[in-house]
């Protein structure tokens, strides 16, 4: 309203009320504190009950990306950044399986992995950056828990500018298995299309998920090869079930990955994006360095979330059943 209204008397409640959005006093606050839910909320206790506040607090004290939106959503405080970060990288290393020393872990592939089902996520740069392809092996027989094998590349004749640049040793990771330096000043797309088609010799590739973009020449390559792509964007809605399903199996030691400090990097580096329905994305231009492998794995999950939502086919269901027509 343009005038001031006599009739008209709203009444404002959250942490910016309370604080003037005083950043000294934010950060002073105890959000946690149940004093402080009571003023931010009338309702406290009526419509809102303690119980999925308690809740959702705990779920806050987590992770950076869970706090802002219970500051959000639950304490009326503005949020002017959209970015987070996501989980801390110390549940990274609780979630690491087998060994390792690089050929202890390749023994632990082949006598773990190999022969499995599994799903695949590829994250392509534009030839002069990280690309990642990353494969999810779901639980299944010999096989107790979700595990992510992780491979990247990056062009050799500019890793002392980017080791420079990012402050991580490339070429140690190279000698470590971590990743692969291609000859040249870009990613050869023909090494990727080959690492692809060799693990669906490996394993047992079900689908290999991918980002619509930088894939036009990748994709119907593969397609001709007899790997099935399917386009995952990277969107709110393409990435979002994917982060938050991640996040419940890490929390749950249920989602393990093989030893890759590349991997362990840009898991660290993950920025997020967040919106009013708690759905997010990672975000490549406000993380703090490289984050493709971590956006390979997200897709790959997508991938594992898609097939398990697909209808049973019929034909696979009377053979398990033991039907006959």
């Amino acid at each position: 309203m343009d005038d001031d209204d006599p009739e008209w008397l709203p009444i404002m409640y959250g942490v910016s009320v309370i604080t003037g959005d005083d950043p000294d006093k934010l950060k002073a606050l105890n959000i946690y504190d149940e004093s402080i839910w009571k003023a931010c909320n009338p309702s406290y206790g009526v419509i809102l009950s303690a119980r999925k506040f308690r809740a959702a607090a705990r779920t806050a004290k987590q992770s950076e990306a869970a706090e802002r939106n219970f500051r959000w959503l639950r304490l009326n405080e503005w949020i002017s950044t959209k970015d987070v970060g996501w989980l801390p990288v110390t549940l990274y290393d609780k979630s690491q399986i087998g060994p390792s020393p690089k050929k202890e872990r390749e023994a632990w592939i082949r006598d773990h992995l190999e022969g499995k089902y599994c799903f695949g996520g590829l994250d392509l740069s534009k030839t002069t950056d990280l690309t990642a392809f990353v494969l999810l092996f779901p639980p299944q027989p010999g096989l107790d828990v979700s595990v992510a094998l992780f491979q990247a590349w990056r062009p050799r004749e500019t890793v002392l500018e980017a080791e420079q640049r990012d402050h991580v040793p490339y070429q140690d990771w190279e000698r470590a298995g971590f990743l692969t330096l291609c000859a040249g000043d870009m990613v050869d797309y023909r090494d990727v299309i080959d690492a692809v088609l060799d693990a669906s010799i490996r394993y047992d590739l079900k689908a290999l998920g991918v980002d619509p973009y930088l894939t036009d020449t990748v994709t119907p390559s593969l397609q001709d090869k007899g790997v099935k792509v399917i386009a995952i964007p990277q969107t709110m809605t393409g990435m979002s079930p994917a982060m938050k399903e991640m996040e419940r199996l890490i929390r749950a030691r249920a989602m393990r990955h093989v030893h890759n400090t590349c991997g362990r990097w840009c898991f660290g580096n993950v920025r997020c994006a967040v919106d009013g329905n708690e759905n997010m994305k990672p975000m490549k231009d406000r993380s703090i360095g490289r984050i493709d492998i971590i956006v390979a794995w997200i897709i790959a999950v997508a991938v594992w979330l898609l097939d398990q939502s697909k209808p049973p086919d019929l034909a696979e269901v009377m053979q398990m059943r033991e039907y006959h027509l």
